[in-house]
């Protein structure tokens, strides 16, 4: 499967998921979206990590504009870390895009173990 169709799967199931189940399922999301349809190939982590990165990094914009900043603020101060809100949602896009790209690595890799193993 494409790359780009893959990074819109794992968005759009990622982001169905997390409406009704914890935050993690995106791990779950990614490696399983990887491991039945994507490429054992180096593209693996790069699908993962855009397609949770990108719709957590809106939403984590969004949230920030709709509070006024409030809560990243106070985060950020707390870490002695300069104000800016946009700062907390780079932060939050880059955590969650780690998680993404990591577990859909490792689907990659199962994906490799069972397509080494039919040949």
């Amino acid at each position: 499967m494409n790359l780009i169709l893959r990074i819109l799967v794992i968005a759009v199931l990622a982001t169905l998921g997390q409406l009704f189940l914890p935050w993690w399922t995106i791990a779950i999301v990614a490696l399983l979206v990887e491991a039945l349809v994507g490429k054992a190939d180096s593209t693996a982590f790069y699908s993962g990590f855009y397609g949770i990165a990108i719709p957590w990094i809106a939403l984590a914009a969004y949230i920030d504009m709709k509070s006024g900043s409030i809560l990243t603020v106070r985060i950020l101060e707390m870490f002695k870390l300069p104000p800016y809100g946009f700062v907390m949602v780079i932060v939050t896009g880059l955590l969650g895009g780690l998680i993404g790209g990591l577990s859909s690595m490792l689907g990659g890799w199962i994906r490799q173990i069972f397509q080494d193993g039919k040949e």
